[in-house]
């Protein structure tokens, strides 16, 4: 059986979609095969790990769709990547109008990824990473009706990203008193450090203060122009782009810390 993980923080620009891309293609590589749900419209995901000339069909919206007319099947949905035993579940910008139809349709849509989802890519995946949008809405109600565990990644960078932890924290303790029960936090991902700069070992200290070391990830992902380069390139990872690089090196030693868990 797989477990599905959803990478939350409901503010932007901490790294969620480079965290969720390259820890799933490094857990690839160790031979996982691994899904990543893009669950953002606004597709970083899927763009990063589709061939440039894939021709996406069925995805998420037609899975979320309360008013879709054909039926649509999650194997239909999936498609394989730049890299092996890497799949994604692609998500196109037309999504961001289903908000009022699924709103229109609460509670009940909470439960509609979970329900179109789960039964298939737990028992056909090793990993499920489910990359949310930077909001509190109702795609990451879904995300984490659907998850095992939550993963947090933070910036090292911004104090404000603290405060976007909390929230999904709260958020994830409603979930479990509704309907998943079993849902758990996993880590805190520190990401883009530079270890030059005092201030980012302030926030750094200030969230193993509030939060707890335990909770914290051991390995952190530093900052680096390669990042941001690769983020303009369609269909790369660090790991297809600058696999000798130390970002590369530091999602290696994630992905070997994130399977201590499981």
């Amino acid at each position: 059986m797989g477990l599905i993980g959803a990478v939350s923080n409901y503010k932007g620009g901490v790294g969620k979609t480079t965290f969720t891309v390259n820890l799933s293609a490094a857990l690839s590589y160790k031979n996982k095969k691994t899904l990543i749900i893009d669950n953002d419209p606004q597709a970083d995901s899927t763009r990063a790990v589709l061939p440039p000339d894939a021709r996406i069909e069925g995805c998420l919206y037609h899975l979320l769709n309360p008013e879709e007319t054909r039926p649509v099947e999650i194997k239909d949905c999936i498609y394989r990547t730049i890299h092996k035993n890497l799949f994604i579940l692609p998500n196109i910008s037309e999504t961001s109008g289903l908000e009022i139809p699924l709103a229109q349709n609460y509670p009940n849509s909470n439960l509609y990824l979970r329900k179109a989802v789960r039964e298939y890519v737990v028992n056909n995946y090793d990993f499920i990473f489910i990359d949310c949008p930077p909001t509190l809405s109702l795609f990451v109600n879904n995300a984490l009706y659907a998850a095992d565990f939550v993963m947090i990644p933070m910036d090292a960078g911004s104090g404000n990203s603290l405060e976007g932890i909390k929230g999904v924290l709260d958020l994830m303790d409603s979930v479990k008193k509704d309907k998943n029960p079993d849902l758990r936090f996993l880590k805190i991902l520190i990401n883009k450090v530079d270890k030059r700069k005092s201030a980012h070992q302030a926030v750094i200290d200030d969230a193993i203060e509030r939060f707890g070391a335990n909770n914290v990830f051991k390995n952190s992902i530093p900052t680096s122009s390669l990042f941001e380069s690769v983020e303009f390139v369609k269909g790369q990872t660090i790991f297809s782009f600058a696999q000798k690089s130390k970002g590369a090196q530091s999602f290696r030693n994630l992905a070997t810390e994130f399977l201590t868990f499981f």
